[in-house]
């Protein structure tokens, strides 16, 4: 399988790998048989799911650490969810509320909100804190992801 495309199921955090997507058919998690949301929509993850998602995902993996009370948080939400959705299945982007899950934050460093941290191969390899306009998310994401080395 050439660069599979990776989604997260929203009922057991498996990720699946889909060859491909077919519009007539409903993909489903290999685990759970459960419907996989292939849109993108970035993923609501708690301390554990962002472990397990960073340890194992084959695609890199951009988290949102972010608080409901933040306004800058809440105005990059509808950026950070289209760069989700035109992302889908090529990068696995979730979102950690720090107010709900301080362990996260505290065990990621996370010093301002929101931070986006990218991962891959189980590895921080760049994170920025602010607001970002899409075009620099864009960026921000692809510069970091053909990085080579840690």
């Amino acid at each position: 399988m050439n660069n599979p495309l990776v989604f997260r199921c929203p009922k057991c955090g498996a990720l699946n790998r889909l060859a491909l997507l077919v519009p007539e058919r409903q993909a489903v998690c290999g685990k759970c048989k459960s419907d996989l949301d292939t849109s993108g929509h970035p993923a609501a993850v708690d301390p554990d799911a962002l472990e397990r998602a960073i340890a194992s995902s084959p695609v890199p993996v951009l988290v949102d650490f972010w608080a409901p009370w933040c306004m800058p948080c809440r105005s990059f939400a509808p950026i950070l969810e289209t760069y989700a959705r035109e992302s889908a299945g090529r990068i696995l982007v979730l979102e950690v509320d720090t107010e709900a899950h301080p362990s996260a934050g505290a065990r990621h460093e996370v010093q301002a909100i929101p931070t986006l941290a990218l991962f891959r191969g189980g590895r921080e390899i760049e994170r920025v804190s602010g607001a970002l306009p899409l075009p620099e998310l864009r960026r921000f994401v692809e510069g970091a992801t053909y990085k080579v080395g840690p």
